[in-house]
Parts: structure tokens; sequence; C-alpha cells
């Protein structure tokens, strides 16, 4: 494989692992985590994809970017569907964001909505990942906490009957950016950026939930 979308997964190889490994991730995985800690998880990601989908609706008419802010992608109304299911009525105001959410969340404000090279990069991050490895992390995790298909709406994409030719045209969008050698670089940078965020928050609630702390029976 050539081309952009070979390039930015190779330099962003060792960023993905990391975020990927985790000890929290390994440890929800395995269930050893409360089903509290996947409640958590899925509230930082309504925050990150909140914004990032705010994003994309400024993106839709920008000639570089708007092949990718593609509404079949959209994950809120599925994140929020989860929170009602995991937290129950009123689940608004009971769930918190936190601090590494905060500055992921900021970084997206304050770049995705007006550079095009900013937004590809934390799309890419976040929307591939979802299509490739989300797929069996949801199937797992559903398996896992006894949830069945409520609770992990998130990670099924109902809109995308053909993941693996939609993730080929994915790529091929990549290949075809239309952007200057400079900004290519930048848009690397970004998404090896964007996986530290992630890693971040991983990180964050890998200490609110360590080891030690008994899952949910």
């Amino acid at each position: 494989m050539s081309g952009f979308a070979a390039r930015i997964r190779r330099a962003t190889m060792v960023e993905h692992r990391e975020a990927e490994n985790r000890t929290f991730i390994s440890r929800l995985l395995a269930g050893t985590v409360p089903l509290e800690g996947f409640a958590q998880l899925t509230a930082q990601y309504l925050a990150v994809y909140r914004e990032l989908e705010a994003a994309a609706a400024e993106m839709r008419t920008n000639p570089v970017a708007g092949g990718f802010a593609d509404p079949a992608l959209f994950r809120v109304p599925a994140l929020e569907a989860d929170l009602a299911h995991l937290y129950g009525p009123g689940w608004e105001s009971t769930i918190t964001t936190l601090a590494s959410t905060e500055r992921y969340i900021e970084r997206l404000r304050e770049y995705c909505r007006t550079s095009p090279g900013h937004f590809v990069a934390h799309h890419y991050v976040r929307y591939l990942g979802d299509l490739s490895g989300g797929q069996l992390i949801g199937r797992s995790l559903a398996g896992t906490y006894g949830l069945d298909r409520a609770g992990t709406a998130f990670y099924r994409f109902e809109k995308i009957p053909d993941t693996r030719a939609y993730k080929t045209a994915y790529r091929e969008r990549l290949d075809a950016l239309d952007l200057p050698e400079e900004e290519l670089v930048e848009v690397v940078a970004e998404a090896q950026l964007a996986f530290t965020f992630n890693g971040a928050i991983f990180q964050e609630l890998g200490a609110a939930y360590p080891d030690d702390l008994a899952p949910a029976a």
C-alpha cells in the first residue's frame, strides 16, 4: 500500500499501539473494570464526538475536507442512546468530562472547524479506528458486560453496510488529499497528537479505576 493513507498509517503506528495498549483498555476488554468505567469511557467519547461532528458540519462544503464529513459516520445519536441505557433517565446530568477529555476537545474546537488538515487528521484517527478495531472491541465489550446490543450502539455503523468497502474509499480520499507537502506533514503530526489525546483519556480512566477496584458483579 502506497500513498498518503499508507504514510499516515506508518507514521502513527507507535502512537496507535501505545494508545491501544493502555492498561485500562486491556482490563476493560478482560472485564476487570466495573461497568461504571465503561460508562465513563462512553461519556468521554460523547464529548469528543459532539465537538468533532460540529466541526464536520462546518467542513461539509470545504473542497479538501468535505468528502470526509459524511453524516453516515456520525456517532453522537448512538452514544446518547448508549448513555441513556447505561445511566438511565437524567443521564446528561450524571456524566462528567475528564480533564484529559477537556484538553482533547479544546484542541478540536481550536483547529478543526477552520483547518481542513487538522480536521482530517482527527477524523482519520477516530472514525477509521472505529470502523476497524472498534468493531471487534464493541462485540467483545457487549459480551463481557452482558450488554447485548443495548449500550454498544456506538460501535455499530448501521448506515454503512459494507465497512471494508467504505474503508477502502476512505483511504482513497486520503491519497487524493489536495494539500501541499508542508500541510501533509502537519496532518501527520496532528494525527500523532490525536492518538496521544486518546491515550491520555485511557490513562486518566485507568487511574480512576485501578487494578484493585473490583469489577461490578
